[in-house]
């Protein structure tokens, strides 16, 4: 099944369809290491020059966001998590949103888990030079390995850890 995609790379948006499986579409991009766009437009981002393609093969490497339009994969494996709010330098973009994490892991710790593209949500990006509003997306996923600065835009709520119920803790406690 085709699905429609856009994604930023360091020099233009390419937009196109691809090839989904029934999985998440964050699953599907972390395991390839080829994207191909068919019916793809690319757009230079320093002068909106248009090329259009019916093929075009992306290296994951070389793509920097990816707009996720309408699949969310099984409701059934989401976790409840808790969202840190974060500026992120994704090459020339300036992405600001909601990173989440599981409420005992550490703040920020999906900028330093094993895939490689990490879900963004409620998100705005600006592309650097270019003067223009900033576009908001529903869910992003990010290229970490293009994530050259972030910074934390809220407080982060850290989760104190559970009293110990040792023996020595219920005395104190008494």
């Amino acid at each position: 099944m085709r699905e429609p995609l856009v994604a930023w790379a360091g020099d233009c948006v390419v937009r196109g369809s691809i090839d989904v499986d029934d999985g998440r579409l964050s699953d599907q991009v972390n395991n390839l290491e080829l994207l191909t766009f068919f019916d793809a437009t690319l757009e230079a981002l320093d002068d909106g020059r248009e090329v259009r393609m019916d093929e075009i093969e992306v290296e994951r490497r070389e793509l920097h966001l990816i707009a996720v339009m309408g699949r969310r994969g099984d409701p059934n494996r989401r976790l409840r998590t808790v969202e840190d709010r974060v500026a992120l330098q994704v090459g020339p973009y300036v992405v600001t949103g909601n990173l989440h994490r599981s409420p005992s892991t550490q703040p920020l710790a999906a900028l330093s888990s094993r895939s490689r593209f990490v879900p963004v949500t409620d998100a705005l990006i600006e592309a650097g030079d270019t003067p223009s509003d900033p576009l908001h997306e529903d869910v992003i996923l990010v290229n970490r390995d293009r994530i050259s600065a972030w910074q934390p835009l809220a407080p982060i709520a850290i989760q104190p850890e559970a009293p110990s119920e040792s023996p020595a803790a219920a005395s104190i406690q008494a």
